[in-house]
């Protein structure tokens, strides 16, 4: 069984790694924003998470999620494998964990 992540009150319920990075989907019901988005790297072991961004609704920041995401596969140089998979999304069990 995989730990749970949770950070600041909020328990990660989704994220994408691509290369080095992971972008996290974060929510906690009793906030006044229940839902961010946060970077986690891999020198940290996806356990430190920065950057957050803040939401209202689980669609936003979804679709922040994934537009990090694509962020960061921009950022990799090219052919890494990661970089194919952010030009279109996929059911987070096609990307790396």
């Amino acid at each position: 069984m995989e730990e749970k992540r949770v950070c600041q009150g909020y328990a990660v319920i989704d994220c994408l790694r691509v290369g080095e990075v992971e972008i996290v989907l974060a929510h906690n019901p009793k906030a006044v924003s229940p839902y961010v988005t946060w970077k986690a790297y891999a020198h940290s072991g996806f356990q430190d998470f920065n950057f957050g961004n803040y939401f209202s609704n689980k669609q936003a920041a979804r679709a922040d999620m994934i537009a990090r995401a694509r962020e960061a596969a921009r950022d990799l140089p090219p052919g890494h494998r990661d970089k194919e998979k952010s030009s279109r999304h996929r059911k987070k069990s096609d990307w790396e964990r």
